[in-house]
């Protein structure tokens, strides 16, 4: 590496750098090919069919507020027009709506009518969306509730039992049963009947006693009983559910490319739970130790790593629901070196690395043009400056060659 300064001044930018695959260094290779060859994002993968019906109160105690000029069926609105925007059009999801206690009123005099009232609006046949919000449009709150009767009814509109199909009933009621049925009954009728139904049960301004009350339909019928005080809980209980039967996905996955068992272990700063209350959301962190891929919530995350430097690099990723988001990586190779100081820059003037260049040093780095320069001079150094560009999914060598006097 050592050479006369004299001789080595005219070859100071003489500098030829490569672009090494998998020859260059068999470590490193089935990652780096994975890299490669792997597409920048995959879908959720669904597994069998799943065949869904929500079920919706529409008596009248739904015309009450849940916060200050919002009532209970404005908010269940919004936030089922929320979840139908976020159901997959996808082959094996079927999604139907159904209502009760619609007819009549919430007066004495017509309970018997709206006792009897429960229909199937939107039939569980694939994903219809237009139907669905459709649906939820014309859903007003008006009579008593019928929960038992619906539930009844509700397993009426399934498809006859396929084997390795989901059928689950969505219920979601701001009251108890008022029309001297039985739900728990009615549960476990669905649960062991023909064709086997699921129930799912989510109380909306419920007390804790009525929330409780509510358990029995869950119990019987194998599901969840989940209790909303606001729409933002509303919300999180809904898609807990869809979530739960594999119908929607709110996560996505970060993975940063590895080469062999090289990566940044990265901090990845996420918010999430944004709500009108709380528009900022909570930050969630996470940091990256035995593996290089991590399950997030959707949303925009910051990711910052502490290079052999000391200073950060700090990106900005978006995470999709159900797919992969990619940061790729270079490996950046450097000469043997005499006891000189070396200052790598990325383009942005991040200080990379700041130290002696040692036979076999290397750093990760993220795709793009990295500027060398000579710090501090031991001897008679060879490089002074030079540009180096790495390309994603690759090893890139610095290599040095010397003239004669």
């Amino acid at each position: 590496m050592r050479t006369s300064w004299r001789s080595s001044r005219w070859l100071v930018f003489l500098l030829a750098f490569g672009i090494l695959f998998l020859a260059m260094n068999p470590g490193f290779g089935s990652a780096t090919q994975a890299a490669q060859d792997a597409q920048p994002t995959e879908a959720a993968q669904g597994g069998g069919a799943v065949n869904v019906e929500l079920v919706l109160d529409s008596s009248g105690s739904m015309a009450q507020e849940v916060s200050p000029g919002v009532t209970r069926i404005d908010a269940a609105k919004d936030v089922l027009n929320d979840l139908i925007e976020a159901i997959p059009e996808r082959e094996g999801v079927n999604v139907g709506f159904r209502v009760f206690g619609h007819e009549g009123s919430n007066q004495e005099a017509d309970r018997a009518e709206s006792c009897q009232s429960t229909d199937l609006i939107t039939p569980i046949e694939g994903v219809n969306k237009d139907a669905l919000r459709g649906a939820v449009e014309g859903y007003q709150p008006v009579g008593w509730t019928p929960i038992t009767l619906a539930l009844q009814e509700g397993g009426g509109d399934f498809p006859p039992e396929e084997e390795g199909v989901t059928n689950a009933i969505v219920m979601v009621t701001d009251g108890l049963e008022t029309c001297d049925g039985d739900p728990c009954a009615a549960a476990q009728a669905l649960a062991q009947g023909d064709v086997s139904v699921t129930s799912y049960v989510i109380g909306f301004g419920l007390t804790a006693e009525e929330q409780a009350t509510l358990q029995c339909i869950a119990d019987a019928g194998g599901g969840l009983n989940l209790g909303a005080g606001s729409a933002e809980e509303l919300n999180e209980a809904l898609f807990t559910v869809f979530e739960e039967l594999q119908v929607v996905v709110q996560t996505g996955f970060l993975e940063i490319e590895a080469f062999g068992n090289v990566w940044p272990r990265a901090t990845i700063n996420c918010r999430t739970g944004a709500t009108d209350s709380n528009p900022e959301g909570e930050i969630v962190s996470v940091t990256l130790t035995d593996s290089n891929r991590v399950e997030l919530n959707a949303g925009v995350c910051e990711v910052r790593w502490a290079n052999p430097s000391g200073q950060e690099t700090i990106i900005r990723v978006n995470i999709d629901a159900g797919q992969t988001t990619w940061i790729r990586g270079s490996l950046l190779k450097f000469p043997q070196g005499a006891g000189e100081i070396y200052v790598v820059r990325d383009i942005a003037g991040v200080i990379i690395w700041q130290d002696q260049f040692e036979q076999g040093d290397y750093v990760w780095v993220l795709p793009g043009i990295y500027q060398i320069d000579l710090l501090e001079r031991v001897g008679d150094p060879i490089l002074i400056s030079a540009e180096v560009q790495c390309l994603p999914g690759t090893a890139t060598q610095l290599e040095i060659w010397t003239g004669g006097s």
